[in-house]
């Protein structure tokens, strides 16, 4: 039951207006019931405030919670701030003013609005009610009362809480209410939108958030206490105190015993009661967790033993042997802890639910979209494997819970092309049979890629999936960035939306990614400076603004040599500051702008950890103006003397051109080689802290006769071995992925003893390749090999 107007989750028994989505007949009844209502002579309006003077007092009983309390005073705050009254507030428990709003529950609820009983309200749900003159504002507990506080100052009075140090307060001196009369409550159990914004308490109350990570404390109405939280198998059963001893408790994998790596033996009998007393003591030390987490490490090498192997095999999964733990311990821990919900993942390799096995009752399975295009909604042929997964599920379990993906973890300022994919999925999640939401973003930092945008949209369709998320993302923008400068950045939306459609975008792409090129980088440029020269005048929008725009001004840092590279290519002018050292140096300046209160600076930029002073540093210098000299290419259309006589008939030629290069210019980069069959070849090279030249060729850009299907793969290259290189060293290594499939589906790596001087076709391997796919191939990342070289890519289909 939805309300439409930026409201509940659930539908109001009464509303003035209502937009109901795939509706029971039950529901259907009550709308019609509600239009009809609606239709009768409408009762005399209650006067909150007139001229600036309170015209009700604010009632609370004896025996509030403390999240009453806040909503109480909450209330007062807010209206004071509206109106410019100062409202009273009484503890009563009879002889309310005519004119009052009751805030909680308690006798007055049950003597003045006896329609209203609060005892079979759920812990989020609330009422909105006006009666005889008074305003009911209250719920079941912990947290329904303080829901239907904020959401009557939203939905009725045009509160917003943008951010953390932004909130919108319409002010006006005179205040009347009409007829209200709602019940609701929020569309999903768990709603995190773990966004770093959104870790601050109060904006995390105030927008229904119910994350485990946001600061949250009892004034709030507490929240979920998630015991472990996530990759459980090592901190449950630590290897550096068990595998000695018990070995049989590990991963066999290949025949052997590990505990690197890999997961746990999870149908040893001994192993599944260790677990259950490792988990009883958790919840011991932890008596207020509502769930734990009884899950996969973050590895693959799942156990291959007889007993897993057999469970797998009968249930065509690897979550098989991984239920049967799961559903075991909490078989076992219900006794004592009836309340308590055991967690699980369903990622990766255990994603594919199982044919006969169904979770307990008691058993959360977090279904993981990490192998998902994340520029597609769910709808879309794309993504169809992780659709037809969510649906497996829901026909085994009513306790569904989604791990989400909104950001590049390789790159938090990377513009990520999610902005009106993630109101689609989260309405199909719903749809779908889905209770609980993580929508795992740019956690560690503030000033992620339009993290304030995403926090607030995240967190009104978890309330809420079946509101408009264009209209949330245009209102948020106009509010937060200025009237004058928001259609721009809706347009900057737009673009980076668009340019991103032929591509399979997963949560690590390079900076270098195909969809953000120079043409696209320059008309995103363009409409970022118009955006901040709207916002002249207004100091607020300007910092804004400026602070939205670093990730377009990261990409010209971080792509400076192979972007000025294309620009002359293209001809074109340089739309930036010539100078790289200067750009740096105005770019880590906007960075610790100072800021508004409750903000803080930028510290981390990319999920390992990279700090914006060093890479201010990294790229505050001028590079070599020869390295942005296109190098020059002659045509060619001979093919490799080595390729097999019977692939040359049906060969296509990637030329390295295609190529998106990594670590440009000074781990790799395109150079004039007499020998590469267009006069040029991507030079790749290592350097010092694990970085090495790279390459990818995105299937988006492969040539007009490809057409998907299955082929034979070959990278024509040629290596530069230093003196002594051991033969057995690693010479490159070749990699193709799948992105619907989420996975490599063909590696190679080729050794020094394999190659020979000169250029040569090596045959990656033979699979299925569609728009999708991404080829790759990287610098082994060692001293045997000075350079390789890679001229270009040979694709022969198979029939």
């Amino acid at each position: 039951m939805k309300r439409d107007n930026h409201s509940a989750g659930s539908s109001p028994t009464f509303t003035r207006s209502l937009t109901f989505l795939h509706a029971s007949p039950a529901l259907k009844f009550l709308t019609a019931l509600a239009l009809t209502l609606a239709l009768l002579p409408a009762q005399a309006k209650m006067q909150i405030a007139s001229g600036g003077i309170a015209r009700c007092v604010i009632v609370t009983q004896p025996g509030a919670t403390p999240a009453e309390r806040t909503a109480a005073e909450e209330l007062s705050s807010m209206l004071k701030q509206i109106t410019g009254a100062t409202f009273e507030t009484r503890e009563l428990t009879d002889s309310v003013p005519e004119s009052a709003i009751i805030v909680g529950s308690g006798p007055l609820v049950v003597k003045l609005f006896p329609e209203v009983d609060l005892s079979k309200f759920g812990g989020e749900e609330y009422a909105i009610r006006t009666q005889d003159g008074r305003l009911l504002l209250a719920g079941g507990r912990p947290r329904g009362t303080l829901y239907a506080v904020y959401r009557f100052l939203q939905d009725e009075l045009g509160v917003r809480y943008y951010a953390p140090w932004f909130t919108h307060i319409p002010k006006r001196s005179s205040l009347s209410l009409g007829r209200l009369n709602s019940r609701g409550k929020p569309a999903f159990e768990y709603r995190d939108p773990f966004w770093f914004p959104a870790f601050d308490g109060d904006w995390a109350a105030r927008n229904g958030s119910t994350s485990a990570t946001a600061r949250l404390k009892e004034k709030h109405g507490g929240q979920m206490i998630y015991k472990g939280f996530v990759h459980t198998f090592y901190p449950l059963v630590p290897p550096a105190q068990n595998f000695k001893t018990h070995p049989e408790w590990f991963s066999l994998v290949k025949g052997k015993r590990v505990s690197e790596g890999a997961q746990l033996c999870t149908t040893d009998p001994q192993l599944r009661d260790f677990i259950v007393d490792r988990v009883k003591a958790w919840l011991r030390e932890s008596p207020d967790a509502n769930i734990i987490s009884v899950s996969q490490n973050d590895h693959a090498g799942a156990c291959e033993c007889e007993r897993c192997a057999a469970v797998d095999e009968r249930e065509g999964t690897h979550a098989g042997s991984l239920l049967e733990l799961v559903n075991y311990v909490a078989e076992k821990i219900e006794p004592e802890f009836p309340n308590v919900l055991v967690d699980t993942l369903a990622y990766q390799y255990t994603r594919k639910a199982p044919k006969t096995l169904r979770p307990r009752r008691n058993v959360i399975i977090r279904l993981c979209s990490i192998e998902c295009n994340f520029a597609k909604p769910l709808t879309d042929p794309s993504n169809e494997l992780f659709a037809r997964d969510i649906r497996d599920w829901h026909r085994l379990t009513d306790r569904l819970y989604i791990w989400d993906y909104t950001t590049d973890f390789s790159h938090y300022l990377l513009p990520f092309p999610n902005y009106y994919v993630v109101g689609p999925n989260v309405r199909f999640f719903h749809r779908n049979g889905v209770v609980g939401l993580f929508e795992q973003g740019a956690y560690q930092s503030s000033s992620g890629e339009m993290s304030e945008l995403r926090a607030w949209v995240l967190a009104q369709l978890l309330w809420n999936p079946y509101q408009d998320d264009h209209k949330l993302v245009r209102e948020f923008v106009e509010a937060y960035y200025g009237k004058p400068s928001a259609r721009f950045i809706l347009q900057h939306l737009d673009l980076i939306s668009k340019a991103a459609q032929p591509y399979y975008v997963g949560i690590g792409h390079p900076d270098a990614s195909p969809y953000l090129r120079f043409p696209t980088l320059v008309k995103a440029e363009q409409l970022w400076q118009q955006a901040e020269d709207a916002a002249r005048g207004n100091p607020d929008h300007v910092w804004r603004v400026r602070q939205a725009r670093l990730p377009i001004s990261y990409l010209w840092l971080s792509q400076w040599t192979g972007l000025q590279r294309e620009c002359r290519e293209l001809g074109a002018k340089w739309p930036i500051n010539p100078s790289r050292k200067a750009y740096a140096a105005q770019w880590i300046a906007t960075v610790n702008e100072p800021g508004p209160v409750g903000w803080t600076p930028m510290t981390l930029m990319r999920e390992a950890g990279q700090k914006p002073a060093d890479f201010a540093a990294e790229v505050g210098s001028d590079p070599d103006e020869s390295l942005y000299e296109p190098a020059k290419r002659h045509a060619s259309l001979a093919l490799p003397d080595d390729l097999p006589a019977e692939d040359r008939n049906r060969a296509i030629s990637v030329q390295d051109d295609r190529a998106i290069i990594f670590r440009e210019a000074d781990r790799a980069r395109p150079a004039a080689d007499s020998a590469a069959s267009d006069g040029v070849a991507i030079r790749m090279t290592a350097g010092p802290g694990g970085t090495r030249g790279a390459m990818e060729i995105h299937g988006g850009k492969l040539p007009a006769s490809f057409k998907p299907g299955r082929y034979k793969v070959y990278y024509v290259v040629r290596i530069e071995a230093a003196d002594g290189a051991k033969p057995d060293a690693a010479a490159f290594s070749a990699r193709v992925h799948d992105g619907p499939l989420g996975k490599y589906i063909s590696e190679r790596l080729i050794k020094v003893s394999e190659t020979a001087a000169g250029y040569h076709s090596y045959l990656v391997g033979t699979m299925e390749l569609s728009s999708y796919s991404r080829l790759w191939m990287g610098h082994p990342n060692n001293e045997a090999v000075k350079s390789v070289w890679l001229d270009r890519a040979i694709l022969v289909p198979v029939k």
